[in-house]
């Protein structure tokens, strides 16, 4: 089973928008509170546990190798 290389790619953009709202933890607190960038960064947090964790078994379905799968890459050139 092999796993078109878009998802893995929309995974892992997904994984470091997360990870950067997780690193503004501080700014979260200018905009919404203390209490409520607590519950925030906590979700946050979640979110990020479970996308990267998506993303790593997604990377470990071994793909294609030879001629066929450099014809059946979607990103590469046509």
């Amino acid at each position: 089973m092999t796993i078109n290389p878009k998802w893995g790619i929309y995974i892992s953009l997904a994984a470091a928008l997360v990870s950067v709202l997780l690193l503004c933890g501080t700014e979260l607190t200018t905009l919404f509170g203390a209490a409520n960038e607590t519950k925030i960064l906590a979700v946050l947090g979640i979110v990020n546990a479970m996308v990267n964790g998506v993303n790593g078994v997604l990377h470990m379905i071994p793909s294609q190798s030879g001629p066929a799968a450099a014809t059946q890459f979607p990103l590469g050139p046509k």
